[in-house]
């Protein structure tokens, strides 16, 4: 059989399958609960939503139906319990989660979109093992947040006779956000699942536990709502007071990487 490099694996012998951006257990989760609505799929790369899940062609079987696929049950089961809820603006919530496996499945979706989009791929290369779950070292450069977000009104110039004047957090996506520094605009990489907003910050692997330290403070300033998760963790609680969703909808078509 001729060898081909997996996106995950690198060089193998293994059939090549197709992976879905959205994993298709998710994906008939949330169309369940859109109740006959549609389900669109904005991609960067094209500037539109499309009414078809994105796919690549570069996972082997392996992966796909191995170590990607425990994580992808592990998120449906949280989704069950508690992403499909809509949260309101300051309700207390409390997450309970895996670490580990939550930050490894929102680092394999983030891949999956860079590698649709043709953004930052580069950026995952160093993680993959960790991703992979062949070790925690290789995922400690990369900090997690959680940030909720609330129905808001849609403002008035961008309402139409006869729709909705509020959105609510319905629409699954995966891009980046950016958030405002005393230096300028920086990005992370986000992973919206209705009510809850993770947010991904890649540190350089050589950056030292002070400067981490200070990422960590000058970002919660930033987004003071924002809630870091780390290892030692089990469950957070925060309000649901984070970003409204009709400024996390526009940031998210705001803020990309260009192709290169």
């Amino acid at each position: 059989m001729t060898r081909w490099v997996c996106a995950f694996c690198g060089p193998t012998e293994s059939k090549r399958t197709k992976e879905h951006l959205w994993p298709t257990s998710l994906y008939r989760r949330v169309v369940a609960l859109l109740d006959g609505g549609e389900q669109k799929f904005w991609v960067a790369s094209l500037d539109k939503a499309l009414p078809n899940e994105p796919t690549i062609r570069d996972v082997c079987a392996v992966c796909n139906n191995g170590e990607l696929s425990t994580l992808d049950n592990y998120v449906c089961q949280v989704f069950d319990r508690d992403f499909s809820v809509i949260r309101e603006r300051g309700e207390k919530v409390e997450l309970e989660f895996d670490y580990h496996l939550l930050k490894r499945w929102l680092l394999k979706m983030s891949y999956n979109s860079a590698r649709i989009n043709g953004s930052d791929v580069p950026v995952f290369q160093p993680v993959l093992p960790y991703i992979m779950g062949q070790g925690l070292s290789a995922g400690r450069n990369v900090k997690l947040f959680l940030e909720m977000t609330y129905p808001s009104e849609i403002p008035l110039e961008h309402t139409q006779a006869g729709m909705p004047t509020t959105v609510r957090p319905v629409a699954n996506r995966v891009g980046f956000a950016g958030y405002e520094t005393p230096t300028g605009m920086k990005l992370v990489r986000a992973v919206h699942l209705r009510s809850f907003s993770f947010l991904l910050a890649f540190l350089p692997t050589t950056a030292s536990a002070g400067s981490s330290r200070a990422f960590v403070e000058e970002f919660l300033s930033c987004r003071p709502a924002a809630r870091e998760l780390r290892a030692s963790m089990s469950r957070v609680a925060l309000h649901c007071d984070g970003i409204d969703c009709w400024t996390s909808l526009k940031s998210g078509m705001t803020h990309r990487l260009r192709r290169k």
